[in-house]
């Protein structure tokens, strides 16, 4: 990669950033072409590996800022950027390339983390460090080198406390690699036994056998994972892409591990809502809930509803932390494929490491995510089952009021049909006396015809009369009371 790629000496003021924008921008007729093209160009050429000539060290540091920290490591970066003796402006970007005589340091901001890289180009004797040593600045303890005004008794570049810079929390990845050549092996003579714990060393060979990497996979002292890289391509470009493929390798299997913790808390979560479940489930199944009363049932519901409600919640907390770790192993194992390591006699292959330790945690968070959806599920066929069984005994109810209705109608028909029997003899009784009187206020001269006979003569044809009167109102009621 040039050298102009990551800004020049001539101009200090500038930075690589800036740089790459005017290599990238638009062309001056704008409307010739696709206005989203611009920026997937962009994000095609973001994000490149330093070139990593040897001897030199490289440090790679990973905060899980977050995304509402973006202006916080933004002011980081910009303290950085003076002690290389670059000026960035106020506006927060997504990544930045800077470089001196001495270092590269490049920044990038991600969906949840940032991270930093500074590349020290051939070190001087001694010197087993970038940040805190050729950058004044130390990440980990968020402390600087004290000025020259400041260094009296002390010794030159002396490490003070001071609010310079304010990483988002300790930083959650922290490598360091020793760079160097056969020829002249600063480090890896004797790093397996100085720098490494000679008895967790894994070891592989990459970019055709010329590029030798060796790590213990621990944390030292000082904070940091240590590779010793062994190059003998003598191509700067192609080392600094291996180094950034263990660097992503080491970055998400980390990510990818801290769901771990969140894992196990949620698997317990899990275990006892399914030990509650399985209770309530029982006494839904059970014969004594056959004749439970309508309280027992909506306890059942209202305990079922409280579980679903935890288990959404335990859902919402861990989908994407596991998602993110799907996620994270699969650039993982994407990484180490394009490493196209070899093995070296007597060592562990990186991917057999990794691959025995990360694959099972995965498999453990799918294995969780199943059981989550797995108890939803079942949460959600106990409570149609209850509620299947609270509407088949509603039905029931209605069912046993609909026959309570039904034989209360019938005695009302009865009884109604006796009312009408008595008010049709009632009505006749009373028509048959008024015939009489009427017909005894009848002189005799007028009556040759006893009124007793002409009385009993008429009661049959005005008993008919009336019943046929009364039946006809009944028919013409219960017409009407078919119609809507």
């Amino acid at each position: 990669m040039r050298k102009q790629d990551y800004g020049t000496n001539e101009n200090p003021s500038s930075s690589s950033g800036q740089a790459l924008e005017s290599r990238t921008a638009p062309p001056r007729d704008a409307a010739a072409i696709h206005p989203l093209r611009h920026e997937v160009m962009a994000e095609t050429n973001a994000r490149p590996a330093l070139p990593a000539a040897t001897p030199c060290i490289c440090e790679h540091l990973v905060f899980l800022s977050g995304e509402l920290d973006a202006q916080k490591d933004w002011e980081n970066v910009r303290r950085v950027a003076q002690q290389l003796g670059k000026t960035l402006g106020d506006e927060a970007q997504q990544q930045l390339v800077l470089e001196n005589d001495n270092v590269i340091f490049k920044w990038e901001r991600h969906t949840e983390f940032c991270s930093y890289t500074a590349l020290r180009k051939d070190p001087p004797d001694g010197e087993d460090s970038v940040f805190g040593s050729a950058i004044n600045i130390d990440l980990i303890t968020g402390s600087h080198a004290a000025p020259p005004e400041q260094q009296g008794a002390e010794s030159p570049g002396t490490l003070v406390q001071t609010p310079a810079i304010r990483p988002g929390g300790k930083p959650i990845v922290a490598l360091r690699f020793y760079v160097d050549t056969p020829e002249h092996s600063r480090w890896s003579a004797s790093g397996e036994t100085d720098l490494l714990i000679d008895t967790r060393v894994v070891a592989v060979t990459a970019n055709g056998g010329r590029t030798k990497i060796m790590t213990d996979f621990n944390f030292h002292a000082d904070g940091y994972s240590r590779f010793l890289v062994q190059d003998t391509s003598g191509n700067a470009n192609r080392l600094g892409r291996v180094i950034q493929r263990l660097i992503d390798i080491e970055t998400y299997r980390t990510l990818a591990l801290i769901t771990w913790p969140l894992a196990k808390s949620a698997g317990q979560d899990i275990g006892h809502i399914d030990g509650e479940l399985r209770k309530l489930i029982q006494e839904i199944g059970s014969e004594g809930s056959d004749g439970a009363g309508p309280e027992d049932q909506a306890r059942l519901l209202s305990e079922l509803t409280a579980l679903a409600a935890r288990a959404e919640t335990v859902g919402a907390e861990t989908n994407f932390r596991f998602s993110a770790a799907k996620a994270y192993y699969s650039i993982v194992t994407s990484r180490l494929g394009e490493l196209r390591e070899e093995r070296i006699e007597g060592y562990q292959r990186l991917s057999s490491f990794i691959e025995r330790r990360l694959g099972p945690a995965i498999r453990s968070f799918q294995a969780i995510l199943d059981r989550q959806n797995s108890t939803s599920e079942r949460i959600a066929r106990a409570s149609s089952l209850l509620r299947t069984r609270v509407d088949v005994e509603l039905e029931r109810q209605n069912q046993d009021l609909l026959a309570s209705m039904d034989r209360r109608s019938q005695l009302q028909l009865r009884l109604q049909q006796t009312v009408e029997g008595l008010s049709v003899a009632a009505v006749s009784y009373y028509c048959i006396g008024i015939l009489s009187w009427l017909l005894k206020g009848i002189p005799k001269a007028f009556m040759p015809i006893d009124p007793a006979v002409i009385t009993t003569v008429a009661a049959p044809f005005i008993i008919l009369s009336i019943w046929l009167m009364v039946r006809r109102i009944r028919k013409s009621a219960h017409d009407s009371g078919k119609k809507p």
